[in-house]
């Protein structure tokens, strides 16, 4: 096992809740369910504190990262402007292939939308691949870094049948504007449906105090 996939490894222990925020990572606990050397653990740490999962704390175990409120309206903001902007850019030069995938991902979503786990991979993937499409390099490496970060906060919204339905509704109406090619649309309702998103999630995150 390399470094990438002990990062996977704890960050999808953190996006499905296996470690609640707040709670310590003990290396050593984390080295024996791995069968590694602490070297290769504690480099996964200090990747995972720059991408704001954990916290280190000098001569401490580290943490599972609190996600605030100003975090999921920071990050939901940003991912809305920048998605939007790379679809305005690629709509008019999308092929069929390519607009079909993107209805195939709607399509999964809709499948599975009782299954919490597949939904939100799925719409993960969505995502990805619009901004993907846009072809802009700088912009792809920059949403990276903070796209996992809105997974690992969307995944407790999944639990909210309300968040399901308004968001398939929401990737339909954006799938519509593509299929249309209508650039200012797709932009538009990408970028409303990220605002609507932070305003449903932090909306749950206050009622289930």
């Amino acid at each position: 096992m390399n470094t990438e996939d002990i990062i996977k490894h704890v960050k999808d222990a953190i996006i499905r809740g296996h470690l609640a925020p707040g709670q310590k990572i003990v290396e050593a606990q984390l080295c024996r369910d791995l069968g590694l050397g602490r070297g290769k653990v504690r480099e996964a740490l200090m990747h995972l504190e720059q991408e704001d999962f954990v916290q280190r704390i000098p001569n401490a175990s580290a943490v599972v990262k609190e996600v605030s409120q100003k975090d999921i309206a920071q990050i939901y903001d940003l991912l809305g402007v920048l998605e939007g902007l790379s679809m305005r850019i690629a709509t008019p030069t999308l092929t069929e292939k390519q607009i079909q995938e993107i209805a195939s991902s709607v399509e999964k979503m809709e499948r599975y939308q009782k299954d919490k786990f597949k939904m939100a991979e799925y719409n993960f993937r969505f995502h990805e691949h619009m901004t993907e499409l846009g072809g802009n390099t700088r912009l792809l490496s920059f949403v990276n870094l903070i796209r996992a970060q809105a997974g690992r906060m969307g995944l407790h919204s999944f639990y909210n049948p309300q968040q399901v339905r308004s968001s398939l509704v929401e990737h339909r109406k954006i799938l519509d504007a593509v299929q249309e090619r209508e650039p200012e649309k797709v932009e538009k309702y990408i970028r409303q449906h990220y605002l609507s998103a932070k305003n449903r999630l932090i909306q749950y995150i206050n009622n289930t105090l």
